[in-house]
């Protein structure tokens, strides 16, 4: 009985260091791959950061402040305000001329 004992334990110990052995290397496998992992989003990151800073500058480039919009509004409203006195003087002589 005791031969078989210590084989069972000595079965039993091998097994605990190749399980140990394993559970290692997976581990370490397994954190190269997060790191790749890692990498390749961080490129993809910078990338998206890069066309992000472009979109920017192309709305910088197109982009119409408040003070313009008004001002031009400004112009628009005096000419409508022209043309409506060309039409007010034109009507009020037809009246005229009845």
């Amino acid at each position: 009985m005791g031969v078989n004992r210590l084989t069972a334990e000595i079965y039993m110990t091998i097994i605990t260091g190749l399980l140990g052995v394993v559970g290692f290397f997976l581990t370490r496998s397994f954190a190269a791959l997060d790191k790749k992992a890692d990498k390749s989003e961080l490129e993809a990151a910078k990338n998206e950061i890069k066309s992000v800073r472009r979109m920017v500058e192309d709305v910088k480039d197109n982009y119409l402040t408040k003070e313009d919009f008004l001002r031009e509004q400004v112009k628009t409203e005096h000419k409508l305000d022209k043309i409506m006195d060309i039409l007010m003087e034109m009507k009020g002589g037809q009246k005229n001329n009845e």
